[in-house]
């Protein structure tokens, strides 16, 4: 008998070790999105190992039970990740823009969507850069709506616009 053959799509809870490539996934999802507001900077502009220090923690010590980051898979290689803080919070919803389009994201939220049921929640929101057209679209097609709520955060020597979106688990 020949061994089960392994799934080359998953999502699995995120495990010490895997911050680098969430930290990687995140800064080059933002690059996309914000593109030219970063100008000539864009690859200088965040601090990759701060923000691989941030997801170091939240994986290993997350500040509630609830709290998770969960990461997409294709075979062995870490191509999203989610993070979530129950009762309703999306906190992060990435996918490594070369891997966008395969189904990660949609497996992504429906782990993400699992999680928050099962801690009570019957809404999620996430808040997502205001003009990141690829972003809308999708969270529009996955039965998202904009909660018209807008907020504003200091980026590498910008501010980044971010908007409020809502669904029902």
């Amino acid at each position: 008998m020949s061994p089960a053959p392994a799934a080359d799509a998953s999502v699995r809870p995120a495990r010490p070790g895997d911050e680098a490539a969430v930290a990687r996934i995140q800064v080059d999802s933002w690059i996309a999105a914000l593109g030219e507001r970063l100008g000539p900077r864009r690859h200088s502009a965040f601090d990759l190992a701060s923000v691989e220090a941030g997801w170091a923690a939240a994986i290993v010590q997350p500040p509630t039970p609830g709290h998770q980051v969960l990461v997409a898979l294709a075979g062995d290689r870490i191509v999203g990740f989610a993070a979530v803080a129950p009762p309703r919070d999306i906190i992060a919803l990435e996918v490594a823009p070369d891997q966008r389009r395969r189904g990660h994201g949609s497996r992504l939220l429906s782990a993400v969507v699992d999680h928050l049921r099962s801690h009570g929640a019957d809404e999620m929101r996430l808040w997502a850069l205001e003009k990141d057209k690829v972003r809308s679209d999708y969270l529009r097609s996955v039965g998202f709506a904009e909660a018209g709520m807008r907020r504003e955060l200091d980026g590498p020597g910008i501010s980044i616009p971010e908007q409020l979106w809502h669904a029902t688990v």
